[in-house]
């Protein structure tokens, strides 16, 4: 009796079991390939590298790598900040929008709304120059009334002008940034971030005349109606060869600015180990004689070099994934083989210069491929994570088609059949537990039978037995 039970009990899990299996429907766990916390974007909430501050003086630091898209640095990134003349990368940006072949005038109404003691080219009312000539004024030299000529010129006014810078930035993404004027002279209605100076920067690099404008150190403007030829060059010393001081061969353009409300502002272009940086600075603070004469240190060239040294000592530019190359399998349903999956592009990304690329974590995130599959054929992502921080990702696709498996067939589940179907499996299923639990228990009462059968013979043979003795 007890291995009948046990027989019925084993039977009985059978059956859960198989119904189970049947009735089920599978469930698939599904990634989202987003990753908040990447370094792959202008918008990174966490850099490569963001823990200390590298600068002694400055207020905001961004370090971003054009190639891999890599925010390797920041420091207070979205603090709200004084810009200076960082604004003529945006009022370059726009002007841009026009020929800028076209003859321009310099009228008295630019000229006069110029504030006294800034900047200025020399220019004079009635003068001719084109639009791309002022903007290399303004550009390289940093002259204001140039940049007030511009805004005269293509919109009418500073006023209607300014308009359309802050219209550009909200199309740039620029949350923090407000502009009142076109030049950078200090106003409480001007200001901006780190991170939206690198959003302008970037978005002007796009365009091969701003970035020529950006990369000169020396222009010179032909002589016009009322001047004789002109050479300018950069206020960003850091381009100059001339200036031993601050003089950087990395360094391949830059914008400069300060103001006393803004402090030393400077933005530049920096290239070394197949690294193109995209470097921020701003607020940094000026050291002056006793007299308050002479600047003894300008702050911003000095802190500049130093995070350009830790950026290019301490990290390099590492290719991860290749466009073609097969980096894992997955598995696809009813398939008759797996399929291989490749990077949709290639992946770069800057990581520190000794960094063993074993330590890196790859994570997969499958679409769940159902046979047939086509080669080409979209099929997840793939996520490289460097510690708590994803530092490259690209979708995946198969480099192979898969076939719909056909030596094996497995039963659709009920939840993909009609009810007709459904009763058919189950009774299917029933009728072959039914015959295992007859089979366990024939076979649990086979030894019960035989010693039956067994003691009668004996009984059989000693009834023989005993007429035989009589």
């Amino acid at each position: 009796m007890k291995r009948m039970r046990k027989a019925c009990l084993s039977v009985m899990c059978i059956i859960w079991l198989l119904l189970q299996c049947v009735c089920v429907p599978a469930t698939a766990v599904q990634s989202d390939p987003v990753v908040a916390n990447g370094s792959q974007t202008v918008d990174a909430v966490k850099a490569l590298e963001s823990q200390q501050k590298l600068a002694e003086t400055a207020k905001a630091v961004m370090v971003f790598e054009r190639n891999s898209g890599t925010m390797v640095y920041n420091w207070n990134p979205d603090g709200k900040i004084y810009p200076a003349s960082m604004v003529k990368l945006m009022t370059a940006l726009v002007a841009l929008d026009t020929d800028i072949s076209q003859k321009v005038t310099v009228t008295p109404s630019a000229l006069n709304r110029v504030p006294a003691g800034a900047l200025r080219m020399g220019l004079a009312a009635g003068e001719e120059l084109t639009l791309e000539q002022l903007l290399y004024c303004m550009m390289v030299a940093s002259a204001n009334d140039a940049a007030m000529v511009i805004a005269y010129h293509v919109a009418g006014s500073q006023e209607a002008f300014v308009a359309r810078m802050n219209e550009k930035a909200r199309e740039l993404g620029c949350t923090g940034t407000h502009f009142s004027n076109v030049h950078g002279l200090h106003e409480e209605e001007t200001y901006t971030t780190a991170r939206d100076i690198c959003r302008i920067l970037l978005a002007g690099l796009e365009d091969p005349r701003f970035e020529t404008m950006f990369t000169t150190a020396k222009y010179t403007i032909p002589a016009t109606n009322l001047s004789k030829e002109r050479t300018i060059r950069t206020t960003n010393n850091m381009m100059l060869t001339t200036s031993w001081d601050y003089y950087d061969k990395r360094v391949t353009g830059g914008r400069t600015g300060s103001t006393d409300a803004a402090g030393r502002c400077i933005a530049i272009t920096a290239e070394a180990g197949g690294m193109e940086l995209v470097c921020v600075l701003m607020g940094a603070e000026p050291t002056y004689s006793e007299d308050k004469q002479v600047v003894l240190r300008f702050g911003s060239f000095e802190e500049m070099s130093e995070i350009l040294d830790y950026v290019f000592d301490g990290y390099a530019l590492y290719q991860l994934a290749a466009q073609g190359q097969i980096v894992t399998q997955m598995e696809v349903e009813n398939g008759a083989n797996h399929v291989a999956v490749q990077p949709e592009n290639s992946v770069l990304t800057v990581l520190p210069a000794d960094i063993d690329l074993y330590t890196l974590r790859w994570d997969f995130v499958s679409d769940n491929l159902t046979a047939p599959v086509e080669a080409g054929q979209e099929a997840g992502a793939v996520q490289i994570w460097h510690g708590d921080i994803c530092v490259g990702q690209t979708n995946l696709i198969t480099a192979n088609s898969v076939e719909v498996e056909t030596t094996l067939v497995m039963p659709k589940r009920p939840s993909e059949l009609d009810g007709r179907g459904s009763w058919k499996i189950l009774l299917i299923v029933v009728a072959a537990i039914a015959g295992v639990a007859v089979a366990v228990m024939l076979f649990s009462a086979a030894p019960k039978i035989i010693r039956k059968i067994k003691v009668k013979n004996m009984r059989r043979r000693r009834r023989k037995n005993r007429r035989r003795a009589r």
